[in-house]
């Protein structure tokens, strides 16, 4: 399931296990490429995604590291695992001719996908989550 904006992805995050929320007062200068460098290069299970609540000098939070897993990764390109990309690629660059109308509607549409995903329009909105 592909996120629509940056809060339902940290959302997502969130609801499987994959955010920290850190609520204690960092610095904005010395601590939190610390805290970052410590849990993105410890172990695999404790990598986590950050949302760091309250960064002094800054009116709000500080989200980072939140691709910074393949897991994370294929979340945030709308895909379970990053080997499925490579599949809907592999389909889309098929160079063998569709047989039949159906399978050429199909083809055509997963080229429209394959352009969309590409090249997303711009969403004009009256008001947004963030500025």
């Amino acid at each position: 399931m592909t996120s629509r904006n940056l809060g339902e992805f940290i959302g997502r995050l969130e609801h499987e296990g994959q955010l920290l929320r850190i609520s204690a007062p960092v610095s904005r200068d010395l601590e939190i490429t610390e805290i970052v460098d410590r849990v993105s290069k410890g172990p695999p299970e404790k990598n986590k995604a950050l949302l760091l609540e309250k960064v002094n000098g800054c009116s709000m939070p500080v989200a980072i590291n939140l691709f910074g897993s393949a897991q994370r990764m294929a979340w945030a390109l709308g895909v379970d695992r990053l080997d499925e990309l490579e599949q809907r690629l592999g389909k889309v660059l098929d160079l063998r001719l569709p047989q039949g109308m159906g399978a050429l509607l199909e083809r055509g549409a997963e080229m429209l996908g394959v352009l969309r995903a590409i090249a997303p329009r711009p969403q004009v909105v009256g008001h947004a989550a963030c500025r």
